[in-house]
């Protein structure tokens, strides 16, 4: 039986979906991109290079480009698959000056459990935002990047001023090139250098400003679909799921009279 691919998001040089199978498989093939795959369920049995190695869920299989690959999957295996063009590799690399002039990469392939790879891959699939998307991606070249120097720190004034900027930015998307420009450094370093000061990747933690943003607004009164507008948000529903997702409640529910004490 031949596995379901629902593809999640398609975009230029990057192609992420959720893979369904009830056994089955896929015969020997090859692919011009880099391709990884996370499994969430189920058992999975890949073959390349003329090796096998079994993936259990939590693990991730990795694929350089032009790599002969096969597998076979048990019942009820579910996993996310990525697709990325060598070229959009390279260009993340050669922007965090690690790949300058160089060919794009070839990473260690199989099965690997890195749980900050397998998260990455994980993001890639659930968040809507380009911008999201774009910061997942390179946590996961950081995570596959095997270089020994420390991760470069924002810590020399620039962090508050980021942290500033994204205070009075909260009624807008903003991406990763604005906080580039801030930060004064590139995508690489500003994602790895800002998890390492705050734990959580810029986006996420601008997320959470405009969501604490938001509650504020509802104790003060404000309707839902007002803040969602003024916040940024693509639409109420959009607030509302992040909201509930953090707070346990939707933002209705949570600014109605007597349901909060502070």
């Amino acid at each position: 039986m031949s596995p379901r691919m629902e593809v999640v998001a398609r975009q230029p040089q990057l192609e992420v979906a959720l893979i369904s199978s009830q056994g089955g498989g896929y015969p020997r093939h090859t692919h011009e991109e880099y391709v990884l795959s996370a499994n969430l369920s189920g058992q999975e049995r890949i073959w390349f290079d003329g090796k096998e190695q079994e993936v259990a869920p939590g693990q991730v299989t990795l694929y350089n480009p032009l790599t002969m690959q096969a597998s076979t999957f048990g019942e009820d295996t579910r996993f996310i698959s990525l697709h990325l063009s060598q070229e959009r590799v390279k260009s993340l690399l050669d922007e965090a000056g690690l790949l300058p002039g160089q060919s794009p990469p070839a990473f260690m392939e199989g099965v690997h459990q890195i749980p900050a790879l397998f998260h990455a891959i994980l993001d890639l699939h659930r968040h809507p935002s380009t911008n999201q998307r774009e910061e997942a991606l390179v946590r996961l070249l950081a995570a596959l990047q095997r270089s020994s120097d420390p991760a470069p720190r924002l810590l020399q004034g620039r962090l508050p001023q980021l942290l500033d900027y994204m205070r009075d930015h909260l009624s807008q998307e903003i991406s990763l090139d604005d906080l580039c420009q801030v930060a004064c450094c590139s995508k690489f370093h500003l994602v790895r250098s800002f998890q390492q000061a705050l734990h959580v990747p810029p986006i996420h933690y601008f997320n959470q400003l405009r969501l604490m943003e938001a509650r504020r607004r509802l104790l003060q009164g404000e309707k839902p679909s007002q803040i969602a507008l003024a916040l940024g948000f693509y639409d109420q529903s959009h607030m509302s799921n992040a909201f509930r997702r953090v707070m346990g409640i939707s933002p209705s529910r949570y600014g109605a009279p007597g349901t909060n004490s502070t």
